[in-house]
């Protein structure tokens, strides 16, 4: 991936392989990215924009903005500070973080790093039931708000690079911190998991339960119908099922399906603010930001996904006031659309 070459210096060409790779071709993985460059903006002008307010409502709670961490494992192979840094970013930059069961630091460690701030947990089912049961009661006991289901996950998407990478760090299912290749650990997921689990896990946990995963309108009403308290819809950042839809390009089927039943979040190649303006024009509520601020973090610590974070917040602001939209909840369809095809446009420069 270009400009991304000294993270493979700084990670090793496992680790890198492993947290920059997608599934097969990588065509999904590409078209999350390319995805956000097919809309385009219709700005207001003449508008008061001398006061802006970037804020979002989840799960009845008003956030600061609407960029949210996403769940990404294994996160002390980015940087020695792992989880503790993310957590430290966010909670500097006021963005809820969404912490993977696949963590490498524990649940209270990170608890305590957040502080007060705004913390999902993110889950897996494994084969044994009773490891992720254990994860939701610490979720539970330490504060978490919310569990996040990830449900695009029955088996391991054909993955070719960071095929060498080995998980050294202790994990809440391999406290001993044995190495375990990614074929082990994905090994443990079970595959299995059915719509009738998801009453169960919600049982367990008594916090409001989101899946995350959705791609198709039926899915999404059936998930309403479910009782879930929101959908993230996502093709697991390119990783699982190559030529999926981008997640930007699933959003509108899904809202148009469920309109304001849950809370509906996005994830899926989002690097820039306006990427975060137009996942709100077209129907989220939040965006999750997983490798953009992972890349931060690997080069330069909580310090550096906090930078990641910040210019993520200040792009989004600049995008409002550039929109004629001083208020992130007045976003609705009318301010982008679909780029029309464009052919023989010359390169830049």
């Amino acid at each position: 991936m270009s400009g991304l070459s000294d993270l493979e210096d700084l990670l090793g060409p496992d680790a890198f392989g492993y947290f920059a790779g997608g599934a097969g071709a990588e065509l999904t993985l590409r078209d999350n990215l390319a995805a956000w460059e097919r809309y385009a903006f219709h700005p207001k002008v003449l508008v008061d924009v001398g006061v802006r307010d970037l804020s979002t409502t989840l799960l009845g709670r008003e956030r600061a903005h609407p960029v949210v961490v996403a769940p990404m494992a294994y996160q002390r192979h980015a940087h020695e500070t792992g989880e503790l840094g993310m957590a430290a970013a966010a909670a500097a930059t006021d963005s809820l973080m969404v912490l993977s069961s696949q963590t490498t630091t524990s649940l209270p460690e990170v608890a305590a790093a957040s502080g007060e701030s705004d913390r999902w947990f993110q889950l897996y089912v494994f084969k044994e039931r009773s490891v992720s049961l254990d994860l939701v009661a610490q979720a539970r006991e330490h504060g978490y708000e919310a569990l996040v289901l990830t449900v695009d996950f029955p088996v391991a998407g054909w993955r070719e690079r960071g095929s060498g990478f080995r998980v050294t760090h202790p994990l809440a299912l391999n406290p001993s911190g044995a190495p375990l290749t990614t074929e082990q650990l994905f090994g443990m997921h079970d595959p299995t998991l059915t719509w009738d689990d998801l009453g169960a896990f919600a049982e367990a946990a008594d916090l409001p339960l989101l899946v995350k995963g959705v791609l198709r309108p039926d899915d999404a009403v059936r998930a309403v119908d479910a009782g879930v308290a929101g959908i993230v819809v996502s093709n697991h950042g390119g990783r699982q099922l190559d030529t999926t839809l981008a997640g930007v390009d699933a959003l509108v089927p899904v809202v148009d399906a469920v309109g304001d039943a849950v809370d509906l979040l996005v994830d899926g190649g989002v690097t820039r603010g306006w990427d975060v303006a137009k996942a709100l024009a077209l129907g989220a509520d939040a965006v999750l930001v997983g490798r953009h601020v992972l890349w931060g973090l690997a080069r330069g610590g909580p310090a550096g996904a906090e930078a990641v974070l910040r210019q993520l917040v200040e792009e989004f602001d600049t995008t409002l006031a550039l929109l004629g939209c001083p208020n992130a909840r007045d976003l609705d369809r009318s301010y982008v659309s679909r780029f029309p095809e464009r052919k023989n446009v010359p390169p830049h420069g």
